[in-house]
């Protein structure tokens, strides 16, 4: 890009010899009096020391063509070397622009700005002064005029004859007879150098030029230009590269494949199944969504997009983020710093302030707030200037942002903090508890606790003291779980009384949640099992327990694990290192370092020396045996040998599975269907079709 700004006047020499040379000849600045002169390296002087300056208005000091520029007064002017002036000082800027060429600048009589055009040395106008910025090409200009606080660029011959029109927003030399135009809407073209578009308004950027080359971008796309200005490879490709010879190399390509058939091919980085009918694809850090034709639903300029909530979807372009449709059309364009969808409303923040915006697309809050909180009731909590109140789904404040912090509404009313005290308030913002130092919690539309360090006490909205205790007490659906000191509970109903004791009152070491009815207890570093009236069902003599499943429970004697049931006859001898729990009357056992299958009654029903099984959610098993995987059927029988160097069971029937890094699908009883060729592979089970990827190679760029 080039400089939008110029040296106002040249940098004040300072009072040391500066050397240069001019072909064969050197010359030095001398003083004398305040004043800079020229003199040739034996000391003869060239040009008598009585200018202000001597050398251009851009630093530099080196002749130029046998002529140097000198100031005098607060103007430039340019001498020949035997110190005659071939012009006036007239010019407020001055430097060398090409062969005999020089920049010069005159201020402007109404606006008093700097107005730059072309002289020769002679001080003949090559150029009119009319220009912000000159810029000099081979037989051409780069020339730039302000308007405002912008500059437009075009280019002209040496005659002032306009090549490209002065309306851009940027030009550059590509070299030999070629121009890179840029739009303002940051779109570049190529122009030849007499003024014809030889590629219209579609790229994004052009490189700097690497071995005689460079790269052209047009979005996600690439293409190589060469010196002269000449586009060898169209931008159609995801990568170029020229470090020897030019190559490129398209994206990898993706087959849409039905049964055993390719119906459709794309060419992509990735792509995923989206929506109902669907797909997000993505190349070179761009993201879109096409058709099941491929026809593109989006412009292909979105850096990400997100998953579909709803039949919405929030993306992202030029770092700011918007909202699509299901259709892919824009609901809200790409203009918000964060975009989140909860369920049927829209959070959306502008710099550091936030808005409600409805499922349409409108705007519904009134104000915008610091915060916005996860939906409460019919509610949303919003946060302005360090302080929480709610606004209602039309956007309006129910509820004023005064409170430091709230809670969720439960039963039409909300735990609120106010001055750093708790109360509870309604909708309309009525106190239905005074704030107080306790914490509260509402139970239902009756009753709330109160919680300080010391007491917790179950109160009524009428002010009655229904319970208190300095117990722990949880909140269940109808009553109240308090622990008591002995490590027993008590449950209490919401009018204060003690109902039952129907859970373990015993103190343990440990209580484990119930299982079957049963609840594994720890006790002097042994485990049993006991039912809800506190009765040992199963003695504390197990090193440890599982759960109870299909009747069995795993248990550890001596190191090693069997099962029992619940009148605690050993029904699996205790001969493993692991097992799981019973599942379809199969369990998954560990001896040493080989895992295997037995049922019920402790017989193997699978192969035992696998080193790893592990359940799938169709019931399966998926088996390792020497780094390869395979599949079991829920029974333990063999369905695939384990020789894949990864198998996912699809449960249609048929199996994904990878070997030597490619990729294909075969059977459940090991029939190939897709041959093992592809690269990548996912499955879409929306239409029970796969996405095969086969990868691209460098190929040569040819004549």
């Amino acid at each position: 890009m080039r400089m939008k700004y110029f040296l106002k006047g040249l940098i004040y020499i300072l009072p040391i010899v500066f050397a240069f040379s001019l072909q064969a000849e050197d010359f030095k600045l001398f003083y004398d009096n305040g004043k800079v002169g020229l003199s040739d390296t034996n000391g003869n002087v060239v040009i008598p020391a009585k200018y202000e300056q001597l050398g251009w208005s851009n630093g530099l000091h080196t002749p130029n063509n046998n002529v140097i520029g000198y100031k005098s007064g607060e103007y430039w002017g340019i001498l020949s070397l035997d110190g005659q002036q071939t012009t006036e000082n007239y010019y407020t800027r001055l430097y060398p622009a090409g062969d005999n060429l020089y920049i010069a600048s005159i201020k402007g009589k109404l606006t008093g700005r700097d107005f730059l055009g072309l002289i020769n040395k002679q001080g003949k106008s090559v150029l009119p002064f009319k220009y912000s910025s000159i810029e000099l090409t081979g037989l051409r200009a780069i020339v730039g005029i302000k308007y405002g606080r912008s500059y437009q660029y075009g280019v002209v011959d040496l005659g002032d004859k306009v090549i490209i029109p002065v309306k851009y927003k940027d030009i550059e030399s590509l070299g030999n007879l070629r121009f890179s135009v840029q739009d303002f809407e940051n779109k570049t073209a190529i122009f030849n150098d007499s003024g014809k578009q030889v590629l219209g308004f579609e790229l994004d950027s052009i490189s700097s030029f690497k071995n005689r080359y460079a790269t052209i971008f047009a979005n996600h796309l690439r293409g190589i230009i060469d010196i002269n200005g000449q586009i060898i490879a169209d931008p159609i490709y995801k990568e170029v590269r020229y470090e020897k010879e030019p190559e490129t190399k398209i994206f990898d390509q993706w087959q849409l494949i039905k049964g055993t058939e390719t119906i459709l091919a794309w060419n992509f980085d990735d792509i995923e199944p989206y929506g109902v009918d669907r797909y997000k694809v993505s190349a070179n850090g761009k993201q879109w969504l096409i058709d099941r034709d491929g026809k593109s639903l989006t412009p292909k300029e979105y850096s990400f997009i997100g998953s579909e909530i709803n039949g919405k979807t929030t993306f992202q372009m030029n770092q700011k983020w918007g909202i699509l449709n299901a259709d892919g059309s824009e609901l809200l364009t790409a203009r918000f710093d964060s975009l989140i969808i909860i369920n049927d409303v829209f959070y959306a923040k502008i710099k550091d302030e936030w808005s409600l915006y409805d499922s349409f697309g409108i705007k519904k809050s009134n104000q915008t707030y610091d915060e916005i909180g996860k939906r409460s009731g019919y509610y949303y909590p919003v946060k302005r200037k360090g302080y929480w109140g709610f606004i209602n789904r039309a956007g309006e404040e129910i509820l004023p942002c005064v409170y430091d912090k709230v809670g969720e509404f439960e039963h039409n009313k909300v735990v609120v903090k106010f001055h750093g005290e708790y109360g509870i308030i309604d909708k309309t913002g009525e106190w239905a508890v005074y704030p107080r130092k306790a914490r509260l919690k509402i139970i239902n539309a009756d009753l709330y606790l109160a919680m300080d360090s010391r007491l917790t006490t179950l109160r009524s909205f009428e002010d009655e003291t229904i319970y208190f205790t300095e117990n722990k007490v949880d909140v269940k659906e109808n009553h109240l779980l308090e622990h008591l000191t002995d490590g027993g509970l008590w449950k209490i109903d919401f009018n204060g009384r003690i109902v039952n004791r129907d859970i373990p009152s015993q103190r343990f070491d440990e209580i484990r949640p119930s299982s079957d009815e049963l609840f594994a207890v720890k006790q002097n570093n042994r485990y049993g099992f006991i039912d809800n009236q506190n009765r040992l069902i199963i003695a504390n003599r197990y090193e440890n327990v599982g759960d109870f499943s299909e009747g069995l429970v795993a248990v550890k004697i001596l190191g090693r694990w069997g099962f029992i049931d619940k009148q605690e006859n050993i029904i699996v001898q205790p001969l493993y290192d692991e097992v799981s729990a019973f599942n379809g009357g199969v369990a998954v056992v560990k001896y040493k370092t080989s895992y295997g299958l037995i049922n019920k009654m402790g017989k193997s029903v699978s192969s035992d020396n696998y080193e790893a099984i592990t359940y799938q959610n169709n019931g399966r098993y998926l088996v390792k045996r020497n780094g390869k995987y395979g599949l079991l059927e829920k029974d333990g029988s063999l369905l695939v040998n384990a020789k894949y160097d990864s198998l996912v069971d699809l449960g249609n029937g048929k199996v994904l599975v990878s070997l030597f890094t490619k990729f294909g699908v075969i059977s459940d009883n090991g029939v190939d269907i897709i041959p093992i060729n592809f690269d990548g592979l996912v499955y879409d089970a929306r239409f029970e079709e796969y996405l095969a990827m086969k990868k691209s190679s460098w190929v040569k760029v040819t004549d």
